[in-house]
């Protein structure tokens, strides 16, 4: 492990690079494509469930079928990422996602069950590149470094959000759902430039005894010569065991700790985004670009909190940055809930309190995303990354779900059907929110400022 360890040191120790800034870049913008991808469906069910007469348990089946893709996608790419590599791993998980969210664009009116599985086969793409992305990242940024440049990458997550409100408010009427739909398409484009930018994680290359190729690799990232790096003892690679989901259970308390957060903010998050416009466009009686426009803001609030939240865990760590979020977006989410028919003057309090609560609990996804990533070795840190996605895929069950059970799955969607549901359906977000403030609070286990471990 001599040199193992002589490889990340000057790696370490090494300033960031354009590359590294490039890399960082086309992340980034991977991120806020696939936050699209995944939200605007929420704008296109306004548009086609009266369109269609779907039923509160048709419409729901559509909004959580790519969550439950990314229970699916997150350990299945999470395996491939820990297997054949971080990069192979997101452009396969881009090319689903991508794939899938164009291709509703081309579904026969009413088809409904095509409309759901294409979301699932989205949900499974986008759950196994964001577990990879997050690991590739992650593993290419130094300790000194880490915690705020990868909490910073929660921010252009949340510019996914609000791009998908603009997007649909401006370019609704002119293009249709169909050709919103179609937008979907684009961001391969982007997967496709960052596997072409980025180099292979070294830690993963060094976790799994590939030395010699993690030295080209630190080379290329460092913009230096692959000679002035410490030379392997051997050139033989000795491949070690594959990595294996049953090592996730080693540790059941760091275990416990990704599914509990992710879960419990991935409900309140994903019931709200999914479920948001359709209650904003019923409570406020709107239109579909004017529940765009209404929920702009709490797309922005929640800019704001990714903001927030990426600055914070390296101020106070990530432990109690995590407690912090849930916290308060369970304060204000059960506000929401039992003031939904008051008024701040002409102000109604409901669309108000969401945009703060959006502050909290999607702010904290800044703060989640990596951590999930550093709780668990490099060796198997894809796996953990695919961990969260599933657990967050459950959480983005179980959210909408939880409404559209709420509302009654027979019924249709009507401004009374929603009315009925808004206070026991956003209580019960509230309570999602809180269980993940709990985890943080009794299993936390801080990563700030600590080295990724290799295996």
């Amino acid at each position: 492990m001599g040199r193992e360890h002589s490889l990340l040191d000057v790696f370490e120790n090494a300033p960031l690079t354009r590359r590294y800034w490039w890399v960082y870049g086309a992340v980034t913008l991977q991120i806020c494509c696939e936050l699209f991808d995944f939200i605007v469906v929420g704008f296109l069910l306004v548009a086609v469930a009266t369109q269609w007469h779907l039923t509160f348990g048709q419409s729901t089946l559509i909004l959580l079928s790519a969550g439950i893709g990314t229970v699916v996608g997150g350990p299945l790419f999470g395996w491939l990422g820990d297997r054949f590599g971080r990069r192979t791993a997101i452009l396969l998980g881009t090319l689903v996602y991508c794939g899938c969210a164009g291709g509703i664009a081309l579904i026969p009116d009413g088809a409904w069950l095509s409309f759901a599985l294409l979301r699932f086969m989205l949900g499974v793409g986008y759950g196994g590149a964001g577990a990879n992305q997050f690991a590739l990242i992650v593993e290419l940024t130094p300790t000194r470094h880490r915690t705020v440049l990868t909490s910073g990458l929660g921010v252009p997550a949340s510019l996914g959000v609000v791009c998908a409100s603009l997007i649909v408010a401006a370019l609704y009427p002119l293009l249709g759902w169909r050709g919103t739909a179609a937008l979907g398409l684009l961001p391969v484009f982007v997967g496709i430039a960052l596997v072409t930018i980025a180099p292979e994680s070294p830690r993963w290359l060094l976790a799994n005894g590939f030395t010699d190729r993690a030295r080209v690799a630190i080379a290329k990232m460092m913009m230096r010569s692959v000679e002035t790096l410490p030379v392997a003892e051997a050139s033989v690679e000795e491949r070690r065991a594959p990595a294996s989901i049953r090592e996730l259970l080693h540790e059941p308390r760091r275990f416990c700790l990704v599914v509990g957060t992710q879960l419990g903010l991935g409900a309140a998050l994903s019931g709200v985004l999914l479920w948001g416009p359709a209650v904003f466009a019923q409570l406020l009686d709107a239109t579909p670009a004017q529940a765009a426009k209404a929920f702009l803001w709490v797309s922005i609030a929640g800019l704001m909190g990714r903001v927030a939240f990426a600055y914070l865990p390296h101020r106070v760590g990530r432990v109690r940055t995590g407690f912090i979020s849930g916290l308060g977006g369970a304060v204000l989410l059960a506000s929401a809930a039992l003031l939904h028919e008051e008024h701040l003057g002409m102000l109604p309090l409901f669309p108000l309190l969401i945009a703060l609560a959006q502050f909290f609990y999607d702010g904290g996804y800044s703060n989640l995303n990596p951590y999930a990533i550093e709780v668990f070795p490099s060796r198997i840190a894809a796996l953990g990354g695919g961990l969260a996605s599933a657990a967050g895929g459950i959480g983005k069950i179980v959210g909408p779900l939880a409404l559209g059970l709420i509302a009654g799955v027979d019924n249709f969607v009507t401004p009374q059907a929603t009315q009925s549901a808004i206070q026991p359906g956003f209580l019960f977000l509230a309570g999602c929110a809180l269980a993940a403030a709990l985890c943080f609070k009794y299993l936390g286990i801080e990563t700030h400022h600590q080295a990724l471990r290799l295996d």
